[in-house]
C-alpha cells in the first residue's frame, strides 16, 4: 500500500513533461464570432482507401456561448469505385482552439484572417435511399500560430461505419468578424 502513493506522484510527475497544445496568439476564452469557408474541396482518407471530399461554410460564437450554422456538400469516393455525394449540417460546435490571425507561416496576411482547429457534430444527409449518419468534422486552418504537426485540411468520422483520419489536402480560413 506504501507503493500507491509513490506510484500517483510518479504518474502525476511524468504528466507534468508531456507537451500541451501550442498556444495560440490569441486567448481561447475571447469572445468572438468568425466565419469558416472551406474553399476548395477539402479532402482526407480512411485506412481502408475510402475518400471523403468536403466543402461548405458556416459561423460559430465563441464565449460566453458557443453556436454555429453552417453546411455544404460531401462526396464519399469508395476504394473498390463508386460514391456517394450528399449535404451535410452543422450541428454542435464541440471545440474550437484558435491558432491565431493576421499571419500564415510568418508572413503578415490582413488582421481578420484567422486559423485553428473547429470539432463539429454534423448530419450527413446522402440522397435516397441512403440513411442520414451523424459524423465529426475536424476543420483545420494553419494561419496564425499552430502547433507544428498542424495540416491544412479536415478529418472527419462517422461512428460505426468509416473514419477518414488522414488529411490529404483542402485550402480553409476562418474571417474573424466580431464579438457576439
Amino acid at each position: 500500500m506504501k507503493r500507491l502513493p509513490l506510484l500517483i506522484g510518479l504518474t502525476i510527475g511524468l504528466l507534468a513533461l508531456v507537451p500541451g497544445q501550442a498556444v495560440a496568439t490569441a486567448p481561447n476564452n475571447e469572445s468572438a464570432i468568425y466565419e469558416y469557408e472551406l474553399e476548395v474541396p477539402n479532402t482526407a482518407m480512411a485506412p481502408n482507401g475510402d475518400m471523403i471530399a468536403v466543402t461548405g461554410t458556416g459561423t460559430i460564437s465563441v464565449h460566453p456561448k458557443a453556436s454555429l450554422s453552417g453546411g455544404g456538400t460531401f462526396t464519399h469516393t469508395f476504394a473498390g469505385g463508386g460514391s456517394v455525394t450528399g449535404t451535410w449540417t452543422a450541428l454542435d460546435l464541440l471545440s474550437f482552439q484558435p491558432y491565431g490571425c493576421g499571419v500564415v507561416f510568418g508572413t503578415p496576411i490582413p488582421p481578420n484572417l484567422c486559423g485553428g482547429r473547429i470539432l463539429l457534430r454534423v448530419l450527413l444527409t446522402p440522397p435516397a435511399p441512403n440513411q442520414p449518419h451523424e459524423a465529426l468534422l475536424w476543420i483545420y486552418c494553419v494561419i496564425g500560430q499552430p502547433p507544428p504537426s498542424a495540416e491544412e485540411g479536415i478529418r472527419m468520422n462517422i461512428p460505426g461505419i468509416v473514419n477518414f483520419n488522414d488529411v490529404t489536402g483542402g485550402d480553409n480560413v476562418y474571417f474573424k468578424v466580431g464579438a457576439p
